[in-house]
This record gives structure tokens, sequence and C-alpha cells, in this order.
């Protein structure tokens, strides 16, 4: 380990960061390194605990130069930094996350042939690039479909194909470049299983499920979920085939569906930090700001043993003034706010996390008694 270790002293680069920003921050601080951060707008009340900030353009050479050379490792908190943007820190700093689970979770196409190598069941897909590929394709693929381009970070925006008059818009949608042409699984549920990698050992969070309202926008995490031991087993394969094949060290989560008939497809794979580990803030021995930093620096990972069940629920903006009520009332409710979240109704505004009992529904009875989440059920 001496060779890859980096000890307190050190510079920790992070890069990629979002409203999570200042936990990761706080993690790599409490643990005695300085941090430096690069973000392309200021972000102050996010990066306000690092030790310094550089605010530059992803693409500028200059900047990203001087972030290199004043770090002794840099690590990506979100998966939406070009790969191209490390492989060129690299020349500077350690990354050690590595560059190949970015090259390959950006691009939609490699996602999916690598998860086709693992032997992990997804929806089936073809490539366009046309509108005529689209009327070509659509048999195989059947109604309803999602469009979606390959490279993700060129529009996010995916389209929903429900029948056949439906292609004629894509000719709006679909400018230049491949497309990805997949069918849309009809499912009952999502989880998420978040794990930590070293390229050695991995360590697996308790099972999440989501609640998305019908905008997708997140509701709620529950942890840990509950499903037969099945196809726990068989997530858990997934995690660890994922783990063992990505050339990775880190926090990493794979989101799936299943289906009414309890058929299990994994949507996709997340590099890096997300708000829905979150959860593991208030129910694991261990978060994943920790879990992140010790692989990241060269420790061996915190085995991770669940303390509680818990709910995460997500406030966003509209929702301020019926959560001030619950502050003064919820003894069992732990909060986080963010500041400077702007006037945006449906932006997010902080976290609750809802504890105190090892029932579930117990705990999802008390939230619909608030009625704060009413409107999004």
């Amino acid at each position: 380990m001496g060779r890859n270790a980096i000890y307190p002293g050190s510079t920790l680069g992070i890069i990629g960061i979002n409203r999570n920003g200042a936990a990761l921050i706080a993690t790599a601080k409490k643990a005695g390194f300085n941090v430096g951060v690069y973000v392309d707008r200021s972000q102050p009340s996010v990066t306000k605990m690092a030790d310094f900030t550089m605010v530059g353009a992803l693409n500028d050479r200059v900047k990203l130069t001087q972030f290199g050379e004043a770090c002794d490792a840099i690590i990506y908190q979100t998966p939406n930094v070009d790969s191209r943007v490390l492989h060129y820190l690299s020349k500077y700093a350690v990354i050690p996350q590595g560059i190949n689970a970015l090259e390959i979770v950006q691009d939609r196409l490699m996602e999916r042939a690598f998860l086709d190598q693992v032997n992990i069941n997804i929806a089936p897909y073809v490539t366009v690039v046309s509108l005529d590929d689209v009327y070509q394709s659509i048999d195989s693929i059947g109604y309803p479909a999602l469009l979606k381009p390959i490279q993700r970070g060129i529009g996010e925006n995916s389209m929903l194909i429900e029948r056949q008059s439906d292609i004629t818009r894509a000719a709006d949608f679909i400018d230049t470049g491949t497309y990805l042409l997949e069918s849309w699984i009809d499912h009952t549920n999502e989880y998420t299983m978040t794990a930590a990698t070293n390229g050695k050992d991995t360590e697996i969070f308790p099972l999440a499920q989501l609640q998305y309202n019908k905008d997708r926008q997140l509701i709620s995490v529950a942890t840990p979920a509950s499903v037969h031991d099945d196809m726990l087993k068989e997530m858990q394969r997934i995690v660890k085939s994922v783990a063992a094949s990505l050339e990775y060290k880190g926090v990493f989560s794979i989101n799936f569906y299943v289906t009414s008939t309890g058929t299990l497809y994994v949507k996709n794979i997340e590099p890096g930090l997300t708000s829905i580990a979150n959860v593991y803030d208030a129910t694991a021995n261990v978060n994943q700001y920790e879990e992140q930093l010790r692989s990241a620096v060269g420790m061996p990972l915190h085995v991770i043993t669940p303390l509680q069940t818990g709910l995460l629920m997500v406030i966003r903006n509209y929702q301020s003034r019926a959560i001030q009520r619950q502050w003064l009332l919820k003894d069992n409710w732990q909060f986080r706010f963010f500041n400077d979240v702007g006037d945006d109704d449906q932006a997010i505004l902080g976290f609750v996390w809802v504890t105190g009992s090892d029932n579930l529904a117990a705990l999802k009875n008390q939230v619909d008694d608030t009625e704060v989440w009413k409107d999004q059920a």
C-alpha cells in the first residue's frame, strides 16, 4: 500500500462537484488533507471549506495545469466530467478512480456493451443515425421505446415513442451523431445498490428503493429495501461483477428496474457520489464520502454494517414553509439544507432523514401524515 498511499497533509483535488460536495470536502478536511476544488462556475456555498478553489472552463488548459500541479491526487465527485479532462490532469496528478469507468458510462453504447460482456440483463436496444433508421428498427424494439443520444452530456433529454405517429416528432430530436433506441421497461419498482471498491475488495451498502413522481423527480429513498433473497443475491452478484471489471476505485451505484413479473434489469452505472446514497448518512456505520476518501488515498475500505432503517426525503423549494413546521415538531427527523439554491420552486432545498422505527411502513406513514409530499405521490 505504501507506494500508492496518499497521506494526511497532501493535497486532494476535487472536480465535478455539486451540492453534495461540501460533505466530501468536510470528510477530506477532517482526515487531515488539504483540499482544492476546480469548478466551471463559482459555488462559494459549496466550496467555502476548501483550502483553494479555481474557477475556469473545463477546456482551459492553463488553469487545469495550475490545478493539476497544485494537487497530489484528483478525484471526481460525479461522472459529469469529460474523461478527456481527467486524461489531461493525469499528467500532473494521480487520478485514483481511474478514467476507464468514465469513458464507459459517458458513452451509452459502450456502457451497454460492457454490461453485455459481464452477463447482465439490460433492455433491448439498437443504434440509429436517422429518422429512417427509427422507422426500420422500431418493430424489433417494440413500443414504447426511448430515443437517447449516445453521448451523455450532449443533451440529456430522451424522447418516448409510444406509437408510430410519434416517430415524425423525432425529426426535431435527432440532430447529428448516433442515437440509442431502447425498449421502455414497464416496471413496478426501482432500486439502487451502492458499493465501494478499491480494486481488490468491494463493500456493498444495503439495498435502497426509490420513489419518483410523474416528472421523474426523486421523492424518497428507503433502506434496507426488501426483495426476495434470490433477487438480492443477483443484485450483489452484478455489483461485484461490475467492480471486478470496471477498472475503477471508489464509490459507484447500479440502478435497477424490476417488472411486475419479477424480471430484473440494469438501468445504468453511476461512478461517483449520488444524492441517493446520502440515505446511508443515518442508516449505516459509514457513509459514501468516507468510503470514497478511503479508496482514493489507499486506505482499506470500512466494512459496511447497517445500523437502522431509514427514509431519505428530498425537500424542494416550494415545500419550505411546510417543512419549517416539521422542523419544530419532529424529534426523529434530521435535516440538511443547502444555501443559495435560487428561486426555482423545483430546486432541491435539502434532505430529511426519517428514522426511529425498524418498520419502513411506519416511517412512510409518519411522512404521509405530514402531507408535505402529498402532491408528489
